[in-house]
């Protein structure tokens, strides 16, 4: 998955109740065992040839990587966000169904303050759904840019997996910045801050033209066309 190297192949099955906490419903304990077929945790990143970083905010000392297989993949969001509360560590997980489509799910966390045995999801990313086995551009893209090989920034797991992070919300939001496909090939991944910017300006933009669908007035849409414009004027400072 994702070229993760067979050094840090686990192979290692899970049963599915073990993601359900005291947190959920009985309605979402069942729509999540009836959602999910099989867990396996194909990959874990551990040691030190990619640092960890331990600190106030953040204990990132592996990175898993799981594939998940699902009766239908519409139920990706619904299990990705149950999986990556329950799993501390930062999580690669693979969604994909019997007819060969899959989905990733990327979630950004760092420590609670005031529990620091406890994790807080900052962001997550969803890819688009691609193909496993034809060719697609969307999941060219995602094993070109977000492969084991393609990430730059190896300073710690935190900084490699949030450039996997940032690169996925560009790849998820090419039709609302044009320059996306530069921004893949740009430097701006050897500054966490940068990459953090860009995934924050993307999804500004993302609920700014949500917002222009909902207004009526031409000064209303003119004002938010204009904060677009700037969002995405900063974004393209950052190709360099």
């Amino acid at each position: 998955m994702l070229g993760v190297p067979e050094k840090y192949k686990v192979g290692k099955k899970f049963d599915a109740k073990i993601f359900l906490n005291s947190d959920l419903t009985p309605k979402e304990k069942k729509k999540f065992r009836d959602a999910v077929q099989e867990v396996v945790l194909e990959y874990q990143i551990a040691g030190e040839e990619i640092p960890s970083i331990i600190n106030d905010e953040y204990n990132c000392q592996v990175i898993l990587y799981f594939d998940v297989k699902l009766k239908m993949l519409k139920n990706s969001s619904f299990v990705g966000e149950i999986m990556q509360k329950v799993v501390k560590p930062l999580a690669v997980i693979r969604f994909w169904n019997e007819k060969g489509g899959c989905i990733y799910c990327l979630a950004y966390k760092r420590l609670n303050m005031q529990d620091m045995e406890q994790i807080v999801i900052e962001d997550t990313v969803y890819s688009p759904p691609i193909s496993m086995y034809l060719p697609d551009e969307k999941g060219r893209l995602i094993d070109e840019y977000i492969g084991y090989e393609k990430i730059i920034n190896r300073a710690n797991k935190l900084t490699f997996y949030y450039e996997m992070f940032a690169k996925m919300v560009i790849i998820a939001n090419l039709n609302i910045w044009t320059r996306g496909l530069e921004a893949l090939n740009s430097k701006v991944y050897y500054n966490i801050d940068e990459s953090m910017c860009v995934v924050k300006l993307l999804k500004k933009i993302k609920q700014l033209e949500f917002n222009l669908k909902l207004v009526a007035t031409m000064s209303e849409k003119a004002r938010i066309n204009g904060e677009i414009k700037s969002c995405i004027d900063t974004l393209n400072s950052f190709i360099k």
